[in-house]
């Protein structure tokens, strides 16, 4: 990508935000700035360099230098402060548009609730190992704690702070979602009266980058905003302790349909001595559902499994009900197969090895168990950003991961990496996929066994994914994991 595209495609995703009106959003507007020229009254400058920031028709621009306010440094430029109400009455908000292009490790922009520099909670844009991503991030006396590390699809993000008493809710959307998706939540760091603060710090000293800002609101909510945290009606624990006796290994839920099922499998740990693991699947009142990781130690490599399946997606599930495309020929006969996604993956620290993906299940031979072949789409994992081009599935570049002699990949497995941002998209053509694989050696009187979509997780991860939606759409007939969210939480 040139640098003119790169520039024209974060005015572009800026202009998406800034031609949404602030007057449809829900609550009390308390002060709004586009900083269209000028900054209004109210703001203070910590560390002013008047060289690096900008006020234009285009809104707020400021230069990402060196410096840090994670932890005891508190020595970055240009950290922009204005005074909030107190959020004891009533939930207040605060929200921003921005973008900005990162290119080195941790350079990143935030919207903060901030107290002091040693006191605060931020959310924003920021490069971790490689990813571009969302991170939210608590410090109390200095003392600083990721609360959530997110997949970012797209330079333009709009982020915004929930807050009510002691609590605080984060949450992002960019231009391929309509609605708000949650990143984490956490207690506030209280330390005198409230500001909001845009940071921005650890950028290159010899490249500059320009973060532009706009869209910058304070709101006044009413009660009924603070529907959070979501609350679980039921929930599934399997655990792993090392050096104890062996403990469960399996345990699922039933979703919407009850063709859907939400499971933890740690199968492939249960007899590791050594192996410290946790794993919980849940579902919340209002038809959202998850599940989190806790991965400490073991003795190998062996990943464990935990996410939602449809069909037949290992020997457990044998009697789980057919697949609808389940029979010989069953690949040739579809007309059409997507999936439809919003989950978001939170890691809660930035060297978990994990990978988010979706899985086909096929078989060869006669209808019914066992599979002889998969299909893997990876969407989030940590290594090498995937590059190559070998498919689009009509929204989203792929590519093929050529198997290697001795990487574990079991045979008659396709795996596939999306290209550029990671993260599920909202859909993906699973029927490319199958006629790609089919193109690759699948034989084509294979027939689908079920479609499996999850997180595999290895030493050292902690993290969670939350799925608000997850339905399989064949051949025109659409099957949900999950009842529509209410339009209050969507919004």
């Amino acid at each position: 990508m040139t640098t003119r595209q790169l520039e024209c495609g974060l005015l572009a995703g800026l202009f998406v935000f800034s031609g949404a009106a602030s007057a449809a959003e829900p609550g009390e507007p308390v002060f709004q700035d586009n900083f269209i020229g000028a900054l209004a009254e109210g703001w203070a400058w910590e560390r002013e360099d008047r060289a690096a920031w900008r006020a234009g028709p285009a809104g707020l621009e400021v230069r990402v230098q060196p410096g840090n306010m994670w932890g005891g440094a508190n020595n970055a430029r240009n950290v922009l402060v204005r005074p909030i109400p107190v959020p004891a009455e009533a939930p207040i908000e605060i929200s921003v548009a921005l973008s900005n292009a990162p290119t080195a490790q941790w350079e990143q922009a935030n919207l903060v609730w901030y107290y002091d520099g040693g006191n605060m909670v931020k959310l924003g844009q920021e490069l971790v190992t490689g990813r571009l991503s969302i991170v939210m991030g608590r410090e109390e006396n200095d003392r600083a704690r990721t609360v959530a590390i997110v997949p970012l699809d797209d330079h333009a993000v709009e982020l915004r702070l929930q807050a009510f008493q002691n609590r605080l809710r984060g949450q992002f959307r960019t231009r391929h979602w309509t609605g708000w998706r949650d990143i984490g939540e956490c207690d506030l760091p209280v330390k005198g009266p409230p500001k909001a603060s845009l940071h921005f710090y650890n950028g290159p000293a010899n490249e500059e980058h320009w973060v532009k800002v706009n869209r910058f609101a304070v709101r006044r909510l009413g009660p009924a905003a603070a529907d959070w945290p979501r609350q679980r009606v039921r929930e599934n624990v399997c655990r792993l302790a090392s050096g104890g006796p062996p403990a469960s290994a399996m345990g699922a839920l039933a979703l919407a349909d009850g063709r859907f099922a939400l499971a933890n499998d740690l199968r492939a740990l249960r007899d590791d001595p050594k192996a410290a693991c946790e794993q919980r699947v849940f579902l919340h009142q209002d038809g959202s559902y998850g599940w989190t990781w806790d991965r400490r130690a073991s003795s190998g490599r062996q990943p464990v499994r935990v996410g939602a399946g449809m069909g037949r997606v290992d020997e457990d599930s044998r009697n789980a009900p057919r697949f609808p495309l389940e029979g010989v020929g069953g690949v040739a006969k579809a007309r059409s197969f997507e999936l439809n996604t919003d989950a978001v993956t939170r890691l809660e620290n930035d060297h978990g090895d994990h990978n988010l993906s979706a899985e086909i299940w096929l078989t060869a031979a006669q209808p019914g168990w066992p599979a002889t072949h998969r299909i893997r789409i990876e969407f989030d994992w940590y290594g090498r950003e995937a590059l190559g081009q070998s498919l689009n599935d009509g929204r989203r570049d792929y590519e093929f991961v050529e198997p290697k002699a001795g990487a574990g990949q079991a045979p008659g497995t396709f795996v596939y990496r999306i290209s550029g941002f990671r993260g599920a998209p909202p859909a993906v053509n699973l029927q490319a996929f199958v006629t790609d694989a089919v193109r690759r050696g699948l034989p084509a009187v294979s027939s689908i066994l079920g479609v499996w979509f999850g997180n595999e997780v290895w030493d050292g991860s902690r993290g969670g994914t939350l799925v608000t939606r997850l339905d399989l759409l064949l051949d025109g007939q659409r099957y949900s994991s999950a009842p529509s969210v209410p339009a209050a939480r969507a919004k």
